[in-house]
């Protein structure tokens, strides 16, 4: 069930029970769409998803960082920048991976969690892996030779502490 409630100056409060799979999707793709707010539903999308694996999730006070929130996963803690797509083009769906104007560096982010919202589908990539490229393309709906980061696709596993990580091996079938 979902309740919003639209307020003036567009200021909405949404509020999301008994999710069942595929709520977060209907509800971001039916939200007012400005590039600040799709920002904001992705990292709600991204707090759901990263808890329900059992990570714990932060928020850094402001908007002066370069990475949106910081995960941690055991005895570390992981800088990520949030960045979600709902377009596809040519096969593809594509994120800007900067700020303003300067790609991410190692020093700034550990990884870039792009929100593919049409699919309700996560690619977690670590910023060595596309360090210092400004777009990404991801080709999620084909057999695409240039689809170098389908490795990533739902890679949530890369931010799990080592004692976890072995706890799911262990406990897989």
């Amino acid at each position: 069930m979902t309740i919003a409630m639209e307020e003036e100056f567009g200021i909405s409060i949404f509020a999301v029970a008994g999710w069942d799979g595929g709520g977060w999707v209907g509800d971001i793709a039916a939200s007012s769409c400005t590039r600040k707010r799709s920002g904001e539903e992705a990292e709600a999308a991204f707090l759901h998803k990263a808890t329900s694996l059992g990570m714990s999730v932060a928020k850094p006070w402001g908007d002066s960082e370069r990475y949106d929130l910081i995960v941690g996963s055991g005895r570390r803690l992981w800088r990520v920048q949030v960045k979600s797509t709902r377009y596809v083009g040519e096969r593809r769906f594509s994120i800007t991976a900067r700020g303003c104007t300067a790609p991410y560096t190692e020093e700034e982010i550990d990884f870039l969690a792009a929100y593919i919202v049409p699919l309700d589908l996560w690619y977690v990539v670590p910023v060595k892996a596309f360090a210092p490229s400004k777009c990404l393309r991801f080709y999620p709906e084909g057999n695409s030779s240039r689809g170098q980061y389908e490795k990533y696709r739902e890679a949530w596993w890369l931010m799990e502490s080592k004692d976890a990580r072995a706890s799911r091996i262990a406990s897989e079938p």
